[in-house]
């Protein structure tokens, strides 16, 4: 099912989604309990986040719950999703419709998450798309990569701890690449 998501075309992606949150009515999930208690145990009331396959922004809504403060972008390809997220949007947070994909942010960011959407990228593409995602960090920042279950995205762990060798799990579902850790094991090859 990974290589499936991965592989389709970036339009068919886009309207699957389109689907599944306006025809389907896609529910607005909670989020994600580890993520959030890691964040918000970790980072400045002032951090920054992107979140790229954001959704609706559960995570900014169970960030701000807890009292962070900061600036948030939420990226996702879903017209749907971007257009309820701003419903409950405030004057700290901004929404982008894009695939996160091939997205490229003109601002550093102190935390970057991919709540469950990293395996939207083709395997093979993992190095290049980690190498952009890290370049949109500030000195001190971190990428933070939530799976939904490590076993049945092993292969994706796996790219994610082969290409950066310092990477931490830090929780049963969370892995957490910083900027220390940012030099690449290799160059990135094209396929």
């Amino acid at each position: 099912m990974d290589r499936l998501r991965a592989c389709l075309p970036i339009a068919a992606k886009r309207y699957a989604w389109n689907i599944r949150y306006g025809l389907f009515g896609y529910p607005q999930l909670a989020p994600p309990e580890d993520a959030i208690h890691y964040l918000s145990a970790r980072m400045s009331e002032s951090a920054s986040i992107l979140e790229l396959g954001c959704g609706r922004g559960s995570l900014l809504h169970g960030l701000r719950k807890t009292g962070w403060a900061g600036s948030y972008c939420g990226v996702d390809m879903s017209k749907q999703a971007i257009h309820d997220a701003r419903k409950c949007a405030d004057q700290r947070s901004s929404w982008i419709i894009s695939n996160f994909e091939s997205f490229r942010s003109p601002f550093m960011w102190d935390i970057i998450a991919m709540i469950e959407s990293i395996y939207y990228v083709k395997l093979r593409e993992i190095p290049i798309f980690l190498n952009g995602v890290m370049g949109m960090l500030t000195e001190s920042g971190v990428v933070l990569i939530r799976f939904h279950d490590f076993n049945k995205h092993q292969k994706y762990v796996e790219a994610v701890q082969g290409f950066y060798t310092d990477t931490k799990r830090v929780s049963p579902n969370l892995l957490c690449v910083g900027r220390s850790m940012r030099e690449p094991v290799t160059e990135p090859q094209p396929r």
